[in-house]
């Protein structure tokens, strides 16, 4: 097979056999090329439209025009991001007569089937060009309904984030819907250029913007929260001050009781309606100011100005809300104060609770919500190869000493942790969260375990509490609310057995072992392995079949290289944890024993194990082979094999084949097979799960693979 790259650009033409220089310059590559940026704050208004369970945006214009006659016309319009010029699938389905525009071109239009059968879904597949892409759709009211159904084809795992276009609205999520007319606009006049604003295309636009001039009147919570019981409510902006020290005078008005603090000191109270007039001196800096506002007998809020002298100084929003010009932020309505310092209050990622309901920021616009997106790549994005991405920055920070890498690693699982009730009240307030998607949806192993196993070793090593909430609702859902077959063995909904489950479920039911001592949970783990042996293992070779599918009562007979790789790589992480005593112990090293003595025969003459096992025509797969190295080391490290010399080689010379072919000078990993379906048909494999750069089902195995031959390397020498 040609290389990935000229043999002259290996990183072991710099680091040779120095493990720990690659593994530093892997981890580097990768938190360099991944930031560890917030989630993105923007405008959402309530009075748009939600999503449906599965994701995609249920633009029903029945809801908005419920007395909207028949043939009357109406547009639909919203922006996508694309990082990269790409294709993607989307799906829709039509309540009546759409056509839908990507960029100014007729994409689809719905056929007299799809208007009458409502629920049938139709993929269309798109090239999207990097940057933004517009979504036009043009629709009819007819007897059947009003808009259709659009979105991504699998919302938990690629979810597609709508924003609103034009230039009043920038920032904005969520799609945005024309006046009735009729007839349709042309589409020319809408393009994918932001800077268009909506006086442009000869049409009103839905959520409205601002309040009508009634709202105007009233006073700021009394419009705000107009609809809603409730005595307390808070506001939330920031002084700038440009000069080193400035006396600031503060003047406005209170139509009830007040409490004001200034970088969480108490600078004023009054307990009635009235003026507001108090001076503080402030440094140079950005200063919050936080109000507590209580209902008066008629009107509700208040409104405050900041002078120096003969001049105003502006306020500033506390946080960056894409989408919105407002100076202030609110959160409420409360049915009394909350018991809290006011640094607790003053955060921007919090959710609150009133009477056991959720509380989130808003904006003095009708319906507008602050609503936080994750549009990372990867940091704090809750994924299966993210844990094992994790679990290996976890190990080489350790190993390198590197105080930063480990904290990167902690961040991004704290982060995922963190929003996890805001996720949950997303879902419910909106129909599909806009962030925590495989957490919040929990219902099969990927979701959890992989991850859940990282967020375990990080909070041994670093005892941050706030992860052990996830952990128990982890433990919960693999132990007992996992589809399991007839005698207790991981499946999946879709009557099916993969061998990558095993990976999925065991190092965590033993990693919760060693953090709780629960016994059942190590016994779990270990029947799992003898269990899935029963099904999915290939005498001949001592290897795994990657599926086996309960609908045909058949393995698939395909021994795929990561399959199989997850197979002993969490067998040699069960085997650490499981007590000297167990019953199962003596079963579970002869099984370890028998896949080594099988996936040593296959290993390639590159020092690399190949996509299909058995097929030395397929490509040299690295996040395999990284996985039979680091389950290799281990075993030699722990004594669990009899003759170690044949693996001690086989760890030195996957090692040099990883650093040879796998890994460029950058840190950049090559050669590691996609994200996979199953196939009865090795072809499958081996020509359409093609090899990614930098994929993350292979970048934190590597460096685990690089951790282990350490830790055998001076078990060797110091024995």
């Amino acid at each position: 097979m040609q290389g990935y790259f000229p043999k002259e650009e290996s990183i072991y033409t710099r680091c040779e056999d120095n493990v720990r220089d690659v593994m530093r310059v892997i981890a580097n590559r990768y938190i360099g090329d991944n930031p560890a940026y917030p989630f993105v704050l923007r405008a959402f208004s309530k009075d748009g439209f939600k999503q449906l369970k599965d994701g995609r945006y249920d633009l029903n214009l029945d809801d908005k025009y419920p007395e909207a006659q028949l043939g009357k016309a109406a547009s639909l319009f919203a922006m996508l991001w694309s990082d990269d010029e790409c294709e993607t699938i989307i799906s829709i389905s039509f309540r009546s007569p759409t056509s839908l525009y990507v960029n100014g071109k007729l994409q689809c239009r719905s056929s007299i089937e799809e208007e009458r059968y409502q629920n049938k879904c139709k993929h269309i597949k798109l090239l999207l060009v990097k940057g933004w892409n517009s979504f036009l759709i043009k629709t009819r009211k007819s007897p059947t309904g009003f808009g259709c159904v659009i979105g991504s084809t699998s919302g938990k795992w690629s979810p597609m984030h709508f924003m609103s276009p034009f230039t009043e609205r920038y920032g904005q999520g969520g799609w945005i819907y024309s006046a009735l007319t009729d007839a349709q606009p042309d589409v020319e006049t809408i393009t994918a250029d932001v800077s268009l604003a909506e006086a442009d295309t000869g049409l009103q636009w839905y959520p409205a913007l601002d309040w009508d001039e009634g709202e105007k009147e009233k006073a700021v919570f009394s419009r705000i929260f107009s609809d809603y019981s409730g005595q307390t409510a808070y506001g939330w902006t920031r002084l700038f001050i440009p000069s080193e020290r400035c006396d600031c005078s503060v003047e406005g008005e209170t139509f009830g009781p007040v409490e004001i603090w200034i970088d969480q000191q108490k600078v004023f109270s009054a307990g009635e309606a009235g003026l507001v007039r108090f001076q503080v001196t402030l440094s140079y800096g950005a200063h919050d100011v936080l109000v507590e506002s209580q209902k008066g007998s008629e009107m509700w809020g208040f409104q405050l100005q900041a002078m120096e002298k003969d001049h105003q100084i502006p306020f500033k929003t506390p946080c960056i809300v894409r989408g919105s010009q407002d100076q202030w932020m609110y959160l409420g309505p409360f049915d009394a104060p909350l018991q809290l310092q006011p640094v607790e209050i003053t955060n921007g990622y919090r959710l609150f609770k009133n009477n056991g309901n959720g509380v989130y920021w808003c904006l003095d616009k009708p319906g507008f919500r602050v609503r936080p997106y994750l549009e990372n790549r990867l940091y704090a994005k809750w994924h299966y190869h993210l844990g094992v991405t994790l679990y290996g920055l976890l190990r080489t920070g350790k190993l390198l000493d590197r105080e930063d890498i480990l904290c990167y690693a902690l961040s991004h699982a704290a982060e995922c942790v963190g929003i996890y009730d805001y996720s949950l009240y997303d879902r419910d307030e909106y129909g599909f969260q806009s962030i925590n998607h495989q957490l919040v949806e929990m219902d099969a192993l990927d979701d959890c375990g992989s991850f859940g196993a990282a967020v375990i070793a990080l909070y041994q090593e670093t005892d941050f509490k706030k992860l052990l909430p996830i952990i128990e609702i982890i433990a919960d859902y693999i132990h007992n609310r996992q589809i399991r077959t007839e005698d207790g063995a991981f499946r999946r909904g879709d009557e099916t057995m993969w061998a990558d489950d095993l990976y999925m479920g065991t190092p965590f039911l033993a990693k919760y072992y060693q953090l709780t001592g629960k016994q059942e949970y190590i016994d779990d783990a270990a029947n799992q392995f003898l269990l899935f042996k029963k099904y999915l293992f290939i005498p001949e070779h001592r290897v795994m079949s990657h599926v086996y599918d309960f609908r045909h009562g058949t393995p698939t007979f395909v021994p795929w290289g990561r399959g199989n790789g997850w197979v002993l790589f969490s067998l040699s992480e069960v085997l650490e944890l499981l007590p000297q005593d167990h019953h199962q112990r003596t079963q579970l090293l002869e099984f370890y024993r028998e896949l080594c003595e099988g996936y040593l025969k296959l290993q390639g003459q590159n020092g690399l194990w190949h996509q299909v096992l058995t097929d030395p025509e397929s490509y040299e797969e690295t996040s395999c082979t990284a996985m039979f190295t680091y389950a290799f080391a281990k075993g030699v490290r722990h004594g669990w094999m009899s003759d170690v010399q044949p693996y001690i080689n086989a760890v030195s010379r996957a090692w040099e084949g990883i650093g040879t072919v796998s890994v460029d000078i950058h840190g950049n990993v090559y050669g590691v097979c996609r994200g996979s379906n199953f196939s009865y048909n090795p072809l499958y494999y081996k020509y359409d799960l093609l090899p990614i750069k930098n994929d993350t089902h292979g970048i934190g195995i590597i460096l685990l693979a690089g951790d282990e031959p350490v830790k055998m390397t001076v078990w060797l020498k110091n024995r």
